[in-house]
C-alpha cells in the first residue's frame, strides 16, 4: 500500500511538472539619452526650433529591430523597439536640445505655433550590420535646418555613425545602439548651433 502511494504521489508531481506555461519572450527596447553634460556651454537665443519626424524607408517604418547579415534584411525574432525609430530619434533629440539650452523653446511637431527654425530630415539606416569580419551599428540621416520665417534652407547634413559591438550579444547591441543614437544627436546639437 506504501508502495502505491508513494507511485500516485510520483504521479502527481510529474504531472505538474510537465505543464507548460507560456512566457511571453518579446521584449521592448527603449533607448535612453545618457544625460551626459556638453563639454561648452552653448549660447542661448531667443528662438524656438520645431523638429519634424523624419522620413523613412518603409523597413524601418516598423517596431522590428533590423539587421543585416550578407547583404540581406532580417529582423529579431524576440525583441522589438517601444517606438518606431523616428521617434526614438527625435525624442532622444528633443531632450538633447532641452539639455543644451540653445532654443528658449521647442515647439511640438504639431504644433500650431509658428517656430523660428525647423529640422526635416530623412532617417536612411537604423540598423545592425553583422559580417564574418564585423558586427557595428550603423545611423544614418540626412537633415535641413530651415530658417521657417526666411523661408530659406540654412544648412545641409549627412550624418553617418557607425558604433562596435564587440561580439554577438543582445544587450551588447542594444547598448551599442543607445551608445550611437547619443553620439548621433550629440553631434546635430553641435551642427545646428555653429548655423544659427
Amino acid at each position: 500500500m506504501k508502495i502505491f502511494l508513494n507511485a500516485i504521489l510520483i504521479l502527481v508531481l510529474s504531472a505538474c511538472s510537465l505543464k507548460q506555461v507560456e512566457v511571453d519572450k518579446t521584449q521592448k527596447i527603449i533607448l535612453k539619452n545618457d544625460n551626459k553634460a556638453f563639454e561648452t556651454s552653448f549660447k542661448q537665443r531667443a528662438k524656438s526650433l520645431k523638429i519634424l519626424t523624419p522620413d523613412v524607408p518603409l523597413y524601418l517604418n516598423s517596431y522590428q529591430v533590423i539587421y543585416i547579415q550578407n547583404e540581406l534584411s532580417n529582423a529579431y525574432a524576440y525583441h522589438f523597439w517601444g517606438d518606431l525609430p523616428s521617434n526614438l530619434y527625435r525624442f532622444m533629440l528633443l531632450s538633447k536640445f532641452e539639455q543644451s539650452k540653445i532654443f528658449t523653446s521647442l515647439v511640438g511637431q504639431n504644433s500650431p505655433i509658428i517656430a523660428d527654425f525647423i529640422l526635416e530630415g530623412r532617417l536612411d539606416s537604423f540598423e545592425q550590420i553583422l559580417s564574418e569580419k564585423e558586427n557595428y551599428i550603423r545611423l544614418s540621416l540626412s537633415l535641413n535646418l530651415i530658417d521657417f520665417k526666411k523661408n530659406r534652407l540654412l544648412a545641409h547634413k549627412n550624418f553617418i555613425v557607425k558604433e562596435n559591438i564587440d561580439k554577438i550579444d543582445i544587450n551588447l547591441t542594444f547598448k551599442a545602439f543607445e551608445k550611437a543614437l547619443n553620439t548621433l544627436t550629440n553631434e546635430i546639437v553641435f551642427w545646428v548651433d555653429s548655423k544659427i
